[in-house]
């Protein structure tokens, strides 16, 4: 793996391992008795087998550096040497392990007998690589182009604004900028911006339909955080500022996030224990269910029963994380009543993408990102989709390479470009 290495990276990670070990962390590390159920969770040791892949063995490092600093019995193996420190050498070795094989999705913690939060416990290990800067190169751009240009594909400010106005006049969609004293602030990601344009154009001709009074920011335009992936707590709070100061700026009464998973795990949850927070935070996927619900929208029951099988895949922090579990269900089954299915494991029992998390950003991790997917292309295969809806567009592109990289028939869409093909005008 191709990394950026500082000086003693050991000392770093041990470091932040020390400072990161409070007594919430040191009950979830006592609690865990090490059975390996979490295995069974895990997507990438599912497809490959590998044991090092098993979730309780990625916090290994964390583990064992609590246990020598804190307690006797860890002191004790050491001084034996029935246990060894952390080295330089296990610092790159367990990099790959935390960036290339988990993507944070965090379904091994709802397995786990104990109740452990192993997914929390293994993005401490990433900010301890974050702190010996051993990290991905590919992941170490991304976060440098959010941080200096403000997109992690680096998208600058003036060819924002391009892209924005060419996507509002090809589809001659309005799109307001900027416009102080909206009630919605709306947040899109540059995957969505370079990637998928017709999400936009989707998710603008939703809410202008339903007469909603929404805006995008010009400072606040890139509701990924690449800090989050990284694991640098100083970078996660600068690109949530640009987000929410923009908010309060505007003075509006809720952000809504896109299609980023993270980011509305981050900004949904996470954020108003850090700060205080200028505005509500929801997803568009339940957005667009309270318009249907309200009747601001209407939509053309059974718009999509033709074409054959169509299915839904649960994103991990946006359905199993986030809740919206029953909303697209709902718009699908109003969209597609007949041909509708479920995959086999869904809702919360529904497998990864393998693409979150920072993974899809790392070219390295590309050959076990495919592997990963094998999973979900055997799932669509049981139940004959040929297409795939989803809420999430970083899951979108990670369908879009992977069904293009194996050959799949199978075509991926965004929820929200399907509610706007089938909006009735009134």
């Amino acid at each position: 793996m191709t990394t950026t290495i500082a000086p003693a990276p050991a000392r770093a990670a041990i470091d932040s391992f020390i400072h990161t070990t409070g007594s919430w962390v040191a009950s979830q590390l006592d609690a865990c008795t090490r059975c390996g159920i979490c295995a069974e969770a895990c997507h990438f040791y599912e497809a490959t087998g590998n044991p090092e892949f098993a979730p309780v063995w990625k916090v290994e490092l964390l583990r064992r550096a609590y246990e020598q600093r804190f307690t006797l019995t860890g002191r004790a193996k050491l001084m034996l040497g029935l246990d060894k420190p952390v080295t330089d050498e296990d610092i790159s070795h367990w990099s790959p392990i935390v960036y290339e094989a988990c993507t944070l999705c965090n379904k091994c913690a709802m397995v786990c007998p104990m109740g452990i939060q192993l997914g929390p416990l293994i993005h401490d290990v990433r900010e301890a690589m974050a702190e010996a800067e051993i990290i991905p190169a590919d992941l170490v751009e991304a976060v440098r182009k959010q941080e200096e240009i403000g997109s992690p594909l680096g998208v600058t400010d003036d060819a924002w604004v391009d892209r924005i106005e060419w996507i509002a006049d090809e589809w001659e969609v309005e799109i307001p900028i900027d416009v102080k004293g909206s009630d919605t602030m709306v947040a899109f990601t540059s995957i969505e911006l370079m990637k998928f344009p017709e999400n936009i154009v989707a998710i603008a001709k939703i809410l202008n339909a339903a007469g909603e009074k929404w805006t995008i920011s010009t400072p606040g335009r890139e509701v990924v955080n690449f800090g989050v992936f990284e694991g640098n707590p100083d970078r996660v709070k600068l690109f949530m500022a640009r987000l929410l100061d923009s908010a309060k700026e505007l003075g509006v009464k809720r952000l809504v996030v896109t299609e980023c998973g993270h980011a509305y795990d981050l900004l949904r949850w996470t954020a108003p224990n850090m700060v205080e927070m200028p505005c509500e935070v929801t997803h568009i996927v339940a957005v667009i269910d309270e318009l249907i619900k309200a009747k601001r929208i209407t939509l053309r029951p059974g718009a999509f029963d033709e074409g054959g099988t169509i299915t839904f895949h649960d994103a991990c922090k946006i359905q199993r994380r986030g809740g919206h579990i029953e909303e697209p269900r709902n718009i699908l089954k109003l969209l597609a009543p007949t041909s509708f299915k479920e995959l086999d494991r869904c809702r919360e029992e529904s497998v990864c993408c393998g693409g979150g998390g920072g993974v899809i950003a790392i070219k390295e991790a590309d050959p076990l990102r495919y592997k990963v997917f094998e999973l979900k292309i055997r799932q669509m295969e049981e139940v004959g989709a040929t297409r795939v809806a989803m809420t999430c567009a970083n899951c979108r592109l990670q369908f879009t390479e992977s069904l293009q990289h194996f050959g799949s028939p199978v075509k991926a869409v965004g929820l929200s470009h399907l509610v706007a093909e089938a909006l009735v005008e009134e």
